[in-house]
């Protein structure tokens, strides 16, 4: 399976981001205007899993917190209560991360990965790699055999 990034950038258009930025991000040394999106408090990421013909298998929507366009200490533990079942229920989280996004998310999407619309009925979820990593502790990286 490969793993592709795409941000909402200022203009509401869906834009890839390298998975090197994206961790860069993650680790604070990259801030979300790199990835051409406005220095604000979100950054509304898209994680897509593609099998070796770059067919979407199963994507993840995240709006992940920022402090003026940088993922801080603060920002991980933001993300890190969304993780707890205890801080939000299930139907907060859904609502949660996914209000606010293009009202043509799923024609962009197609249009970034090149495949058709129809090629995006596939299992969605909220979170993603940078979720999990959250979650557990862990970076990015260590996440991405369990999602595949």
């Amino acid at each position: 399976m490969k793993l592709r990034y795409f941000v909402v950038n200022g203009q509401g258009q869906l834009r890839k981001a390298p998975q090197a930025a994206v961790h860069a991000l993650w680790d604070g040394g990259l801030g979300a205007t790199a990835l051409g999106c406005p220095a604000c408090n979100e950054l509304r990421l898209v994680s897509v899993f593609c099998d070796d013909d770059l067919i979407p298998q199963k994507m993840y929507l995240l709006r992940l917190p920022l402090s003026n366009g940088v993922f801080t200490t603060e920002s991980r533990l933001t993300l890190h209560l969304f993780t707890q079942s205890e801080c939000v229920t299930r139907k907060e989280l859904t609502s949660h991360h996914t209000a606010g996004w293009p009202c043509d998310f799923f024609h962009q999407l197609a249009v970034v990965l090149d495949v058709p619309v129809a090629s995006l009925e596939i299992p969605a979820d909220i979170g993603g790699p940078l979720f999990l990593a959250a979650a557990q502790g862990v970076t990015p990286r260590e996440t991405l055999r369990q999602l595949c």
